[in-house]
Order: C-alpha cells, then structure tokens, then sequence
C-alpha cells in the first residue's frame, strides 16, 4: 500500500478498525500533493466534545478505584488515537519531507495504533469501553499552525510526547501503588515508546532548525500560539527520560526553569 494512500485512511475512516489498520508493507513512490484536513472523519460515537472544566481526570487518591483508573486510561487512549491522525495528517500535509522522516513517522504511528489497542484491552478488563466517554479535539486544535515539519516536531514530539515523559510513570506508579499491576506495566511500555518519540523529534529538529539557532530557541519559535514550553512537562520533571531521548542538559535546565 501507498503511504500516501493510508494516511487518507486513517483521516477518513468512520471505523475504529480502519483507524487502527494495520498497511501491512509501504511505499512511499506517489506522495502526491499536499492535503489539509481540519478535522479527521470520526466513527460514530467517537466524535469531539467540548471539554468543561469539571472534566478531569481522577485524582490520584481516587486510583484505588478501578473505574477510576478506567477512566483514566480512556482519556489517555483518546490522546493516542489523536496522535494517530496527527501523524497521518502529516505525512499528507508534508509530501516533500524527506523519505527517512517519513519513515520515521510511520514507524511512530504504528506505534500510537499498538498503544490505542492496549489502553483500549486494559479499560475493558476493568469494566470500561472506549468511547463510553467523551473524546476531545485537543490536539487538532492546533493543526493550523503545523505549518511545517519543524513545527510538527516541536508540538507532538518535543510538547505532548515530551510531556509523557512526565506523566506515563507518575501514573504507572500511582496504579501500582494501589496494587494496579498490568496498568502499571502499561504506563511503562507506553514510557518506553514515548522516550524513542521524542527522540525523533528531537534529532529532527537538529536537522531542520538554522545552523546558528539553539535547539531551545528553535523549538520555543516554532510551538503554536497556544501553546508554551511548561505544556512539555508535568508536575514533576523526570530529567533522565529526557537524557535517555538524547535532549541536552541546557534544555532539560532550561524547561525545569519555565
């Protein structure tokens, strides 16, 4: 199958067994024009809600409950089927990227697909189905301004992405602490996944910022107007995951100090 051809899949499908379709092998021979979406195709049941203010997630007191971890992991699936249409987004809205960064999305976007089927098996098991809550718009909020692939980069892997570095082991230790093991063991295989992310996006973004432009100045230029540099960290920093994707010291300090 065509790269090309998938990726319009995904953002057209009125499934969630299209959006989660496995190509099987890819070329990338036809990556034709580009294509803008504003908004992908949703299954039914799936669409985009408005989000208020009173819905949040559980705190972290409330995890000995399991509905609650549920719920928990079906905000988080919701996170990774809009990655999944993000990237797809990408690879039509970026024809003329070079072939090994798209390479390296699609190898990304298999990944978010592998992750939406986990939270998706787990929630079940504690009693939950995906989509019996709302789902959000999050990140296509801000699909007006990716303009570019640095840009790309800069808000999924180096914002949204770099944040799960924050926040996949603060709850995987939360649900373990209340004897919640194979969510636990989830968080850590999504940890895992999301320190390789970031990695890419972070070696991308060398690659396409200017010559003489710091990395951190690079990417705080090219995030959206709606976002800032505290949204790529959570409450507490965990600087060796940030280490372990590659990201300087003088970066790590510098999101520490924003």
């Amino acid at each position: 199958m065509e790269l090309r051809d998938w990726a319009l899949r995904i953002l057209s499908a009125d499934t969630l067994e299209e959006k989660l379709l496995d190509p099987g092998d890819l070329t990338d021979e036809n990556p034709g024009p580009p294509v803008h979406f504003n908004e992908p195709i949703r299954p039914v049941g799936m669409g985009f809600h408005k989000r208020s203010k009173e819905q949040k997630l559980p705190p972290f007191q409330l995890h000995g409950s399991g509905e609650n971890r549920a719920i928990c992991l079906h905000r988080f699936a919701g996170h990774e089927l809009l990655a999944v249409e993000i990237m797809a987004y990408a690879l039509v809205a970026f024809p003329d990227a070079p072939k090994a960064f798209r390479k390296g999305v699609v190898h990304t976007l298999k990944e978010e697909q592998s992750h939406v089927k986990l939270y998706i098996k787990r929630m079940e098991e504690l009693g939950l189905r995906f989509g019996d809550l709302p789902l959000y718009r999050h990140f296509w909020n801000h699909v007006p301004h990716l303009t570019s692939p640095i840009r790309y980069v800069s808000v999924m892997s180096l914002t949204f992405e770099m944040a799960n570095l924050d926040f996949a082991p603060l709850y995987g230790k939360s649900f373990s602490h209340f004897g919640d093991t194979e969510s636990a063991a989830l968080m850590g295989k999504i940890l895992e996944d999301e320190i390789r992310h970031v990695s890419f996006g972070y070696r991308w973004l060398l690659r396409f910022k200017n010559e003489t432009e710091k990395p951190w100045d690079a990417w705080v230029s090219s995030l959206t107007p709606l976002l800032n540099p505290k949204r790529a960290k959570g409450f507490i920093l965990y600087e060796e995951h940030r280490k372990m994707a590659g990201v300087d010291d003088m970066w790590i300090q510098q999101l520490k100090n924003s």
